[in-house]
């Protein structure tokens, strides 16, 4: 290991593209779609949300956009890699201008590994690890079904290997999608287990980012870069926000299921978690979380 730099004295954040928050907001990507000039769209989500009408204001939206919409709908809760080798395939024989991850976490990380597939002609495995994306990939919308994960504002990705019983991820400013889209009213239907789960995730999410060690105390080689840049007082002052919003909102958004200003105030505490987290790194949490996760496939 390298000479380690303990005296950093400057920090990034990384976002993604644009953020786009509250209700009705799925309505915008009609105005995208013909700002842009999509033809094609690739809309990766899974059946349950299918079936659920969940996705329908996105395909209406895009619809209304003129866009044709092809849908991968072999979404899975931890995708495997051969979900992922699945969704590059139909890229692949689609061609589209955009890719529109809509679901949870799993979803949304299945259209990252997509979107840097497609557009860079490699095996889904190609991107675990840390900065593998060799470039930009193509446009990116990710529209969470969940308050949660904070995917759709994260660098992140996570697959499973299920021969080695193992999950994997891979980092990259390339994997932060060039628009995130949450509207509130798309995890209105969102299971309470689910929801509960969820909520949980968010609020350990910003735990993490609080706790974990600051950026100046980050061992980095001289001239390396790392996947998290550690504690700031910027995403502190995020993660303390989104703490404060699940202590008032988490318990009535899951046990209310009309008290929609807390589900509203959830879904902005995942954002401003994965915000938080995606930036200063997390903890033992999610240390311990890789190889249960791909053991007991549970999140």
């Amino acid at each position: 290991m390298g000479e380690a730099n303990l005296t950093r004295a400057n920090w990034s954040f990384g976002t993604p593209g644009q953020l786009i928050f509250g209700r009705d907001s799925v309505t915008q990507l009609t105005t995208l779609a013909g700002r842009l000039g999509w033809q094609q769209a690739l809309v990766i989500t899974d059946a349950n949300l299918l079936d659920a009408k969940v996705v329908e204001p996105v395909l209406l939206a895009l619809a209304a956009g003129g866009v044709q919409v092809e849908v991968f709908g072999e979404g899975e809760a931890e995708p495997s890699i051969a979900v992922a080798e699945a969704s590059m395939a139909l890229a692949n024989e689609v061609k589209p201008d955009v890719i529109i991850g809509v679901g949870g976490g799993s979803n949304l990380d299945l259209s990252k590994n997509t979107a840097a597939a497609f557009t860079h002609q490699g095996h889904p495995t190609d991107y675990f690890g840390f900065d593998k994306v060799p470039g930009p990939t193509i446009p990116l919308v990710c529209l969470p079904t969940t308050a949660g994960t904070g995917s759709e504002v994260s660098h992140s990705m996570v697959l499973t290997d299920t021969e080695q019983q193992i999950k994997i991820s891979g980092q990259s400013e390339y994997f932060r999608p060039d628009w995130a889209i949450v509207d509130p009213q798309l995890t209105y239907s969102c299971p309470r287990q689910v929801a509960a789960d969820s909520g949980i995730d968010a609020l350990t999410h910003a735990i993490e980012a609080i706790t974990t060690v600051d950026f100046d105390q980050l061992e980095i080689p001289l001239g390396e870069t790392c996947a998290y840049d550690g504690r700031t007082e910027l995403t502190s002052s995020l993660a303390e926000r989104a703490i404060r919003i699940c202590g008032k909102s988490l318990i009535s958004a899951v046990n209310s299921p009309d008290d929609y200003q807390a589900k509203d105030q959830m879904a902005l505490a995942a954002t401003l978690a994965g915000m938080a987290f995606s930036n200063s790194g997390v903890a033992l949490v999610h240390a311990m979380e890789y190889p249960m996760g791909g053991e007991l496939h549970c999140s």
